[in-house]
């Protein structure tokens, strides 16, 4: 459903493309790059003052109270509430404490006033980053459905040179193509990110509003140029997840073209361009048959190779213990390499850096324990109930929203075995697909836990 722009909504759309560039080109790693990630959060600050000062519409409104909690209390408040300094009675008697007051005693220092956080700097790492999906969830909720899908066509056109980037960097010589990064997979297509699993996660979470859009499904009048645009998109995005070889990308990817496949199908109202569906899906299935035939072999070898997989799964264990251990508020966010390093099992001490627990809803279980707990859970059900409301609507039902609650299941679902909303490129569209599903023209009132998601968003 579309209206029209309220006020300061041209504003909030300048500052909001801006900041979909700046997360993009220069947010694709987890860590080890904190002045580009701060330039990203420098960035947003334009962005997030307009839209808390921009005067809201009376539908936007009506949806601010349940917004505010959800964006301000359950994602932005966590981690600054891990940095309030506490009295030596309180923290000491926290679980993990322990390691730290025995240094202390040794060195015979008096006991501080010290944070919940067993790692303070990375938790304040973690309170900023949360700005720029704050942010983009705000001005998603303000914007038109027609600056939403020219938001979309933006991250197509990066998604398309992040591609070729990546090929720049296949062609090059082994640790000499053009990476962005110094830690990275070095002869894989990771674009603009740090780590092909994260190019995969974005390559399939655009897929669906990329659909939609080249498509014009379900909307009248918008370019032919641009729907074309993110059609190649779509197209050379199947392509780059068959070169990128990501396991969990190539799983995901079925699903994530069926569902694309559904909304497009499922369109109302007047359908002028059942051409371009059609040219979409026959260059789509053209895509996935030349990479079944040039490509099957090289990703069967992914799944041959399964040693870091196994390690990853034989970790979750001592990573579920130590989460155990410290319940019921966690260790700190942005805590967790600290923290499993100083317990990681001897046995499993080796050349293989572990610095994430591939498994971000684990991770976040470990960092903020039963808050954590209780933000995704309010998540979930403000998912659930968005979903079958999008997907359910017999009135002029919002396609974008619905190509958006699958992105953000994709990314929810990734986030089992991997971390990609731990960069600031994936928690910047993971907000706004978000806000696509919350706004008055997708799902009015859907603010109620659309914020507690970038909780999620914690980066190490």
């Amino acid at each position: 459903m579309s209206r029209p722009p309220g006020p300061g909504v041209p504003i909030v759309f300048g500052a909001a493309i801006l900041v979909v560039v700046a997360s993009v080109l220069l947010g694709g790693a987890s860590h080890d790059n904190p002045l580009l990630v701060a330039a990203v959060e420098l960035a947003s600050l334009p962005l997030l003052a307009v839209c808390l000062r921009t005067p809201a519409s009376r539908e936007d409104r009506r949806t601010w109270p349940a917004l505010a909690t959800a964006s301000l209390c359950l994602a932005l408040a966590l981690p600054w509430l891990q940095l309030v300094p506490l009295p030596p009675s309180l923290w000491t008697a926290l679980p993990g404490s322990g390691p730290v007051v025995a240094s202390l005693e040794a060195a015979r220092l008096a006991l501080p006033w010290r944070p919940l956080s067993l790692a303070p700097s990375e938790t304040l790492d973690a309170a900023l980053a949360l700005a720029p999906p704050a942010a983009m969830f705000l001005a998603a909720m303000r914007l038109s459905e027609g600056q939403r899908r020219t938001m979309v066509g933006a991250w197509s056109v990066l998604g398309l040179a992040s591609l070729a980037l990546g090929a720049g960097q296949l062609a090059a010589s082994q640790n000499a193509g053009p990476y962005l990064y110094a830690i990275t997979n070095y002869g894989s297509l990771v674009g603009f990110f740090a780590n092909r699993n994260h190019q995969a996660s974005f390559l399939l979470a655009l897929l669906p509003v990329a659909a939609v859009v080249a498509t014009g499904a379900g909307r009248r009048g918008a370019g032919n140029a641009g729907r074309a645009v993110v059609g190649v998109f779509f197209v050379l995005a199947i392509v780059g997840l068959g070169v990128v070889r990501s396991r969990a990308g190539i799983i995901l990817a079925a699903p994530a073209l069926a569902a694309s496949a559904v909304i497009v199908w499922r369109a109302r109202g007047r359908r002028p361009r059942t051409s371009a569906g059609r040219a979409l899906a026959a260059a789509s299935a053209a895509a996935a048959v030349a990479v079944l035939l040039f490509g099957l072999t090289p990703i069967a070898q992914r799944f041959d190779r399964a040693a870091p997989a196994e390690f990853r799964f034989e970790a979750w264990p001592s990573v579920a213990s130590l989460a155990k251990a410290h319940l019921p508020l966690g260790a700190g966010i942005g805590s967790f390499d600290r923290v499993y390093r100083a317990a990681e099992p001897l046995r499993r001490v080796g050349p293989q850096y572990f610095n994430h627990a591939h498994n971000d809803w684990l991770e976040l279980w470990l960092e903020a324990g039963w808050p954590a707990a209780v933000a995704m859970l309010v998540f979930l059900a403000w998912f659930a109930r968005a979903c079958l409301a999008v997907w359910i609507e017999p009135d002029a039902p919002p396609d974008l929203a619905r190509a958006a609650s699958v992105s953000i299941a994709i990314v929810l679902i990734h986030s089992l075995v991997d971390y990609p909303l731990r960069t600031e490129t994936m928690a910047v569209f993971f907000a706004f697909c978000c806000g696509v599903l919350a706004a008055p023209g997708g799902l009015a009132g859907a603010g109620v836990a659309a914020g507690a998601a970038t909780v999620d968003r914690s980066r190490a």
